[in-house]
């Protein structure tokens, strides 16, 4: 992820699956959050999108990004949002919109993150610390970033977050002062299969931790995380 937008995101709190659309005004990018905040930024909508697009969001116009969960329908080239707001989109033939309005509810990224989560409940009070981490994508099929959608409760006890702080959300929006060399061995293990040992040292809990990672299922890894201090115990 873009290390000034990770930044910016940091600074005011702005979770990546919070965000409901960005709208460009008054020579600003809009920000439109979830909680009812308008985070106004000088950061393009377009260096903003290439962000969100692995996320499931959609430029309907120029100026104009949205989160596919957020729209309700799509008539001619309006689409109308859950919270009632209309935008108007390029346009698009029927037979697109068609296949757009039969897609939006559809999300595949939240099927995906409840069969996981159902697959490895039976882990949830094992008294180690594990979680799985899908790579997400861009359109180039380049891997940019991780989202965690599993954590069992050793693992948030460990860390000292809540489910709703780390499911679903950005590695490094949870994690922004992690260890960047973490992601290329998670990628490898999430695209090549196999198992790996790290070791490495946790800032958010001022630890020496070893990672012990597997790929339980395609584009995902799948992590034990064993304290250094424990072990020696």
């Amino acid at each position: 992820m873009d290390e000034k937008i990770l930044k910016f995101f940091k600074k005011h709190k702005i979770h990546i699956n919070d965000i409901k659309y960005l709208l460009r005004q008054e020579n600003k990018t809009c920000i439109y959050m979830k909680d009812g905040r308008i985070v106004r930024t000088f950061i393009t909508v377009k260096d903003l999108y290439d962000v969100l697009i692995p996320y499931d969001y959609l430029s309907i116009n120029k100026g104009t990004v949205v989160a596919r969960n957020q729209i309700d329908h799509i008539e001619n080239c309006t689409y109308y949002m859950r919270d009632g707001l209309r935008l108007e989109g390029r346009k698009r033939g029927a037979a697109t919109h068609k296949l757009l309005n039969k897609s939006l509810h559809q999300d595949l990224s939240k099927i995906a993150s409840t069969n996981i989560r159902t697959r490895f409940s039976v882990l949830d009070n094992m008294p180690l610390a594990f979680c799985v981490i899908e790579l997400i994508f861009n359109q180039g099929g380049t891997g940019i970033d991780f989202v965690f959608r599993y954590c069992n409760k050793e693992l948030l006890r460990l860390e000292k977050l809540t489910a709703n702080d780390i499911v679903d959300q950005s590695f490094y929006q949870v994690f922004p002062d992690g260890d960047r060399k973490l992601l290329a061995t998670y990628t490898d293990v999430a695209v090549n299969g196999g198992k790996c040992h790290m070791h490495t040292y946790s800032s958010h809990i001022g630890k020496n931790i070893l990672i012990k990672a597997f790929q339980p299922l395609e584009n995902f890894c799948a992590c034990v995380l064993i304290p250094e201090s424990e072990m020696a115990e």
